[in-house]
């Protein structure tokens, strides 16, 4: 009889321990589960922030057009702050607006621009040194022409179309034959139609054999116009 007892009670004993040991499990995995829970975040900003970070960016931008309308003579260390603003297209407009306002001390910002990481301030200071008119610019923009951006190609190009000096023929040449981006080949096209003269005339007369229509039609275009300027 007493052994009868012992075996029921360790039967007892082993179905508790049981259930205690499969209870565990559950209990550590819902524990684990709470402390992993993802915690949420607003999907976007509350409107008040983002209300208030637009007009921040806003004024900034007022700003800038301030100081490029005003009447005399401006100094671009008024603009040179805005070069590291937080917003990217805040430095891009400064470096921009460096060169409208035609500061011969905003060519070393812009130089240093030119080569920055930052899309935005290398864009504008492109355009700036444009802008500028300081015949410098040249060496820094037949540089960029071989930037990997293809946006800062374009607008290389278009910079030296508006320096109009003879010193880019070459690789102005180059681009509009080969550049891996279309918009970089009209652009240098155009570029070389607003620098003009024989050696011009000759590349365009080349570029109207292009396969691409559209190169071809520019070509012919720009071809055209150095003619009759030369007449």
């Amino acid at each position: 009889m007493l052994k009868l007892c012992l075996i029921v009670l360790l039967i007892s004993c082993s179905g508790a321990f049981a259930a205690e040991a499969a209870r565990q499990p559950r209990a550590a995995a819902q524990k684990k589960q709470r402390a992993s829970a993802p915690v949420k975040v607003p999907a976007v900003l509350p409107a008040k922030i983002d209300e208030a970070l637009q007009r921040e960016h806003n004024a900034r931008l007022a700003e800038i057009s301030a100081i490029e309308k005003t009447s005399g003579t401006v100094n671009a260390s008024a603009l040179k702050p805005l070069l590291s603003d937080k917003s990217p297209l805040v430095r891009g407009e400064a470096a921009a607006a460096m060169g409208k306002i035609k500061d011969p001390a905003a060519f070393n910002e812009l130089s240093a621009g030119i080569n920055s990481e930052d899309e935005h301030l290398r864009w504008g200071a492109v355009q700036g040194l444009a802008d500028l008119g300081d015949k410098r610019a040249v060496p820094l923009l037949i540089s960029a022409l071989s930037h990997p951006d293809h946006n800062t190609r374009w607008k290389a190009a278009q910079g030296l179309g508006q320096l109009k000096d003879a010193r880019a023929i070459d690789a102005l040449t180059a681009a509009a034959r080969a550049d891996k981006n279309k918009n970089v080949r009209l652009a240098a096209i155009e570029a070389l139609m607003n620098i003009g003269g024989g050696r011009v005339a000759s590349v365009l007369g080349d570029l109207k054999y292009d396969p691409d229509p559209e190169i071809k039609a520019w070509a012919a275009a720009a071809a055209e116009k150095v003619d009759l300027s030369m007449r």
